[in-house]
């Protein structure tokens, strides 16, 4: 039976109704330490080998006093096989074991530490057992009787310190066996103050009961690791390198990976303050409420001071393992505090995944790992879900006691905000996608993460909220794994989407709208005239974005989630009586949610309209059918934006309805019945494409009567589609929903929503569980795809023909040193290899001038030398483009031209004994020499202009050094 409580009165809410999120914490700690150790650990590696990390990057292009995206990232991902080639050659990676073991060795030597620190601070010199001083047995009895209080099974080693005179006592070891050590001034009161006693022993045994001794020392032991095997020989290393700096003349510079080190160690200790922080108020709490008085360990705390000094405290607070006396006799009196979600450390570990994946990236790298959508979502699950359950876990349990407590419950939009600025900041520490500069070079990119943390923020209270006046089980935790798992899935996706493109797209110069019309052409070929596709309005613009979110993995699957497990929630209608995870199982405090009514039929009825739209899209679209051959391009794409308009306009409409069938769960209401509409729309675009050309008025892409499958058709982008329509419809579910809460417009209040009908709730089950298998399908089976269809050369060819490659303003120093840079590494060795093919022909050809039998001794001497002359036709794949020069860069690139016409052509007529075209072939060949001698001739002219020794190979002049135009159409 529910016990009557005044109304002024509060509950006394148990802290442990929900879980404090310990071993998250932990666990991110500990993959801050690996991550970061293992990225300054390569550094160290890098440092003492002496490699020219910085000659292949002046080499690629990149200019060192740019950092835009631009710059760096762009160049090298243009040119990722050379990359590697000048790494592999003049900046070796560690052998991969190093790198891989050194993980290992810190978790070893943790372990180690753990283990030897309990046998080091029970040592014989520096404690005596319990019953070396308590000879009549007195002590022992007492403590037992505590063990029995607090239900401490089996009893823990006692160990007294004589030495301390401190009035305390500290537990250490492991949960499963741990050591109290009793300091000696607390034995000496124990007859004069025996509240104290009692209060300072249950303090301990909470501890234990609270299982946190063994997270504890794990965790100094990793700290200290981290100090003692990262931080000291990081140093070391930097000291040796600002030494040799300094000893030739220079000024060292705070570079970014050294400021990113002092974050880092910055945030490995914040990190651990909290976690040891944290446990404190919880063992106060436990122990009180196994009769502990408060007053036997309390210390008066000192009055509070002004504004200024209040907010120094807050601050210094973060730094302390031990929480200040003031917090914790607060929190004795209202826990609120343990259910307030600080700002601060939800800032913090914003910053985690956008840190962490970097530096994971950075490690592996150098040893030829292709960097792709895929590899980006195996990264991206450690830190999401630890970023996810922390955050998630501290939301709930504020919207828990608030609901509670009688008091205005948090929309979650502001600790999300915060969340998503230490996502910014992140990105500005790492310079990961946006490239190198300080600060991005559109700064406003950094608002998106905020915009997306506040979204997040607001949908983890309203769910919260919604599914704890639902559940009327003993216990929330169920409801709070449903709603981390798909918060989960939902972070893995965005920080896969912001990280991978996100940012760089939203960061970076527009690409013209004739490249994205020749991407478009790639993917959808037409024989008809494509001039009208680039002068689509705001096609630079969209395109890029949209192309993103198609090609971001378990997209669907995401937005999926994210209206599922609500829509589950909402339909599992309350059972009258009082909730069993109640603390106190009084009446429980708020009304139930509206009728799922308000927000599915909206939903119904939108897709309804959805699908009315897709069937006028068809009608409309099949009017100006062109011809089979020219039903790619432009009305291809055409068709495919109005689907999408088809789709995501009802969306719009029925999240406009839905909104206000309850002002508490405005955005859940929304995202429902818009994703409904969209999902509905989607079925029913599936099926007319499927059977695209039995039902003559709707025919868009086929003539003839067949079951031809939406996701399996060449001219028809189903997923980009798909993801675009359901990630539309949800962003445009929170904008209505957020200006519906502005505007704050509110409905009368209805009558409590009576319980489903099973059929009902069926009903509801099996739409999520369609939506689910659907959307998890199509993202596995488009990632699976995906990784075995990418192909690294014609990635990195298509990325430079998508966004180009600007032309830099480079000063001519840096101009210089980029010329001299690919001529020093490896430009002179492919140079002289051109000119030595040019030799050997001119010496073959001699030689079968004499010989009596010409086709003989050409196909046993001219053909290897055309081979030969066929591997310069991959000088520009394996080696970068000239840099600073564009004269030189397109010789470089006729002289491959040249050379790959001209092998192609020498084999082809030697196999066919066509002379006339082996004149042909040879002549070609002959430009392509020509063509290497002009790149020498002009490097051996920039390298004796800037006061250097010209090229190893003596510059030509003449007719001879001019490199000839290949013919039109050739690549």
């Amino acid at each position: 039976m529910a016990v009557a409580r005044r109304p002024d009165e509060r509950p006394r809410i148990d802290e442990r109704v929900l879980g404090a999120g310990t071993g998250p914490r932990f666990v991110t700690l500990l993959l801050l330490m690996l991550t970061a150790g293992g990225a300054m650990i390569l550094e160290v590696f890098q440092a003492l080998s002496h490699g020219d990390q910085a000659g292949c990057r002046l080499a690629a292009g990149a200019d060192p006093t740019d950092g835009s995206y631009w710059n760096t990232s762009l160049r090298i991902s243009g040119q990722m096989t050379a990359a590697r080639f000048c790494l592999s050659l003049w900046a070796p990676a560690p052998p991969w074991w190093q790198i891989a073991a050194w993980p290992l060795v810190l978790v070893v030597a943790a372990g180690l530490l753990f283990v030897v620190l309990p046998i080091w601070k029970a040592r014989q010199n520096r404690v005596v057992p319990l019953e070396t001083i308590d000879e009549d047995g007195e002590l022992r009895s007492l403590v037992s009787e505590l063990c029995t209080v607090a239900e401490v099974s089996p009893m823990p080693r006692f160990v007294v310190d004589p030495a301390a005179t401190s009035v305390g006592a500290v537990v250490f070891g492991r949960t499963r066996r741990p050591v109290v050590c009793l300091d000696g001034g607390l034995l000496s009161v124990r007859r004069s103050d025996p509240e104290r006693f009692r209060a300072v022993l249950l303090h301990e045994f909470a501890h234990i009961a609270n299982r946190d001794v063994t997270l504890t020392y794990l965790t100094v032991a990793l700290w200290r690791v981290f100090l003692g095997l990262v931080l000291l020989p990081y140093l070391l290393c930097l000291g040796y390198v600002v030494y040799g700096v300094m000893a030739g003349g220079g000024v060292p510079r705070l570079g970014r990976p050294a400021v990113l080190a002092v974050v880092m160690v910055v945030l490995l200790y914040l990190a651990r303050s909290d976690a040891l922080r944290s446990r404190e108020i919880y063992a106060d709490l436990t122990a009180v409420r196994w009769g502990a008085d408060p007053r036997g360990w309390s210390v008066t705390a000192p009055p509070p001071g002004s504004t200024v000094s209040r907010a120094l405290d807050s601050f210094t607070e973060l730094w302390r393992t031990h929480p200040q006396w003031g917090l914790r006799q607060g929190a004795l009196a209202d826990p609120a505090p343990l259910f307030r979600v600080a700002v601060l450390p939800i800032f913090l570990i914003g910053t985690v995944p956008v840190l962490a994946v970097p530096q994971v990236l950075q490690q592996i790298a150098p040893y030829r790992v292709n960097f792709t959508n895929n590899l980006m979502t195996v990264l991206v699950i450690v830190p999401g879900v630890l970023v996810t359950g922390v955050v998630v876990v501290a939301l709930w349990r504020a919207v828990v006691y608030a609901v509670l407590a009688g008091i205005r419950v948090p929309s979650g939009a502001w600790a999300g905000a915060w969340l998503g600025a230490g996502m910014s900041a992140g990105l500005v520490l790492s310079g990961f996608g946006a490239g190198w500069a300080w600060l991005p070079q559109r700064p406003p990119v950094l608002l998106v993460p905020v915009a997306a943390g506040a979204a997040s923020g607001w949908w983890v209270t309203q769910c919260a909220r919604l599914w704890a006046g639902t559940t009327r089980g003993r216990t929330l935790r169920p409801a709070l794994t449903y709603c981390v798992a798909a918060a989960s899935v939902a972070m893995m996706s965005w920080l896969t989407w912001w990280m991978l493109a996100g940012a760089a797209n939203l960061n970076r110069a527009r690409p013209s709208a004739e490249m994205i019309a020749r991407a478009i052409l790639q993917r959808l070929p037409s024989q008809a005239p494509t001039g009208d596709l680039s002068a689509i309005p705001g096609l630079a613009v969209f395109q890029p974005q949209l192309d993103s979110i198609a090609d971001t993995p378990m997209c669907a699957l995401a937005v999926t989630v994210l209206w599922a497990v609500p829509l589950f929630a909402w339909a599992s209608s309350p059972v009258p009586g009082t909730p069993r995870w109640m603390p106190d199982r009084a009446a429980y405090p708020e009304d139930p949610a509206a009728p799922l009514r308000k927000v599915l039929r909206p939903g119904l009825l939108g897709g309804a309209l959805a699908c009315l739209a897709v069937a006028a899209v068809q009608t409309y679209v099949h009017t100006e059918q062109p011809m089979p051959a020219a039903r790619g391009g432009l009305y291809a794409y055409r068709y495919m934006a109005l689907l999408l308009a088809a789709l995501c306009l009802p969306a719009a409409a029925s999240a406009a309805a839905a909104s206000t069938a309850d002002r508490r769960y405005r955005l859940l209401g929304a995202l429902i019945a818009a994703q409904t509409t969209t999902l509905l729309g989607l079925a029913a675009m599936t099926l007319l494409v499927s059977v695209d050309g039995c039902i003559t008025p709707l025919n868009v892409l086929s003539d003839s009567c067949a079951w031809r499958p939406a996701w399996r058709r060449s001219l028809f982008p189903f997923d980009f589609v798909l993801n675009n329509a359901l990630v539309l419809s949800a962003l445009a579910a929170l904008v209505i929903a957020s200006a519906a809460t502005l505007l704050r417009h509110r409905r009368p209040p209805e009558a409590p929503a009576p319980t489903l009908p099973r059929h009902v709730r069926t009903a509801v089950a099996l739409l999520c569980a369609v939506a689910l298998v659907g959307t998890a399908t199509q993202g596995a089976v488009g990632r699976y795809r995906l990784g075995f269809t990418t192909n690294e050369i014609t990635s990195q060819r298509n990325l430079v023909q998508y966004w180009g490659l600007p032309e830099p303003h480079l000063s001519d120093a840096t101009r210089l040193r980029q010329i001299r840079a690919w001529y020093r590494l490896s430009g002179k060795n492919l140079i002289n290899l051109a000119v030595s093919y040019d030799s050997r022909l001119t010496t073959v050809l001699r030689a079968a001038q004499a010989t009596k039998d010409p086709w003989g001794a050409l196909n046993r001497t001219i053909l290897p030398v055309c081979t030969s002359w066929g591997k310069a036709a991959w000088f520009e794949t394996v080696w970068f483009r000239v840099p600073a020069d564009p004269l030189l860069r397109a010789d470089w690139h006729r002289m491959v031209t040249w050379a790959d016409i001209g092998n192609r052509g020498c084999t082809r007529a030697l196999k066919e004994s066509d002379n006339t075209a082996l004149v042909g072939a040879l002549r070609n060949l002959r430009a392509a020499a020509r063509c290497a001698e002009s790149v020498n001739t002009g490097i051996n002219r920039a390298l004796r202009a800037g006061g250097y020794p010209g090229t190893s190979r003596p510059a030509t002049t003449g007719r001879t050094v001019v490199c000839d135009h290949p013919p039109a159409g050739q690549p």
